[in-house]
């Protein structure tokens, strides 16, 4: 894993980005936001939560797409979806405090982590749903994971990063519980057994042993299911039976 800073961006990602042209929605201006080719982003697996494990290149770095001219920012699926109510709020409150600033090419853990910060603060500035929210944490999460696994000499950090995970997960928990009863399907391009399955997988690391082992006896006992939904339940199903012993 090659040493990164916050200054110098991720020299190693160079080959594996492009910058894909955007048109702000909140100040109309143009800009390039560095991104991953698709046919460099090859996954190799995949955890209990499931966050997405790739190899060379981490996509979760490059998730959030923001405007350098004026601060807006959000998840690429959701940037271009603004009422007009929300763009004025950010526009009052995002903007207008905004310092403009030249975009790098490249970014290291730390600069994905702050574009999330700054993509949570606008969520929050735009009173977005709940599921918007949560996934934005839920990705913000499994970067920070990635991010401590590649720090493999700080142990310091380490412990600090992990905490950050572990809070964003928790908020990702909560928004997704609130937007399952709020919200209508899919959430987040995700349909219910998967989310299920997801709060399943939380649940199971915040001890809620009980809940998590309803929700994967539910998809298991779901006809309408899918075979690799299903697999991934009985997994979980075991792990919580493992760590329920405990």
């Amino acid at each position: 894993m090659p040493e990164v800073s916050a200054a110098g961006g991720c020299p190693s990602d160079g080959e594996f980005v492009f910058g894909k042209k955007w048109d702000c929605p909140i100040c109309g201006k143009g800009f390039k936001n560095p991104t991953v080719k698709s046919s460099k982003a090859r996954m190799v697996g995949s955890d209990m939560d499931l966050r997405p494990i790739y190899e060379k290149i981490n996509p979760l770095k490059y998730d959030v797409v923001l405007c350098p001219h004026c601060g807006y920012s959000a998840l690429e699926r959701y940037f271009k979806t603004v009422t007009q109510v929300q763009k004025q709020l950010i526009q009052e409150k995002i903007c207008a405090n905004y310092k403009e600033r030249e975009e790098k090419e490249t970014f290291s853990y730390e600069d994905g982590f702050l574009r999330y910060k700054m993509a949570m603060m606008n969520c929050m500035v735009k009173q977005a749903y709940d599921s918007e929210k949560a996934y934005v944490c839920l990705r913000a999460a499994w970067m920070l994971r990635a991010w401590r696994e590649s720090l493999t000499e700080d142990p310091g950090k380490q412990e600090r990063i992990a905490k950050q995970e572990e809070e964003y997960l928790k908020n990702a928990k909560e928004g997704f519980a609130q937007a399952n009863i709020k919200e209508d399907y899919p959430l987040c391009g995700m349909d219910e057994t998967t989310v299920d399955y997801l709060m399943a997988a939380l649940s199971c690391r915040f001890g809620e042993y009980d809940t998590a082992m309803k929700l994967v006896s539910g998809i298991i006992a779901n006809r309408a299911a899918g075979s690799r939904i299903k697999d991934r339940a009985r997994d979980l199903k075991e792990e919580i039976t493992r760590q329920s012993k405990r």
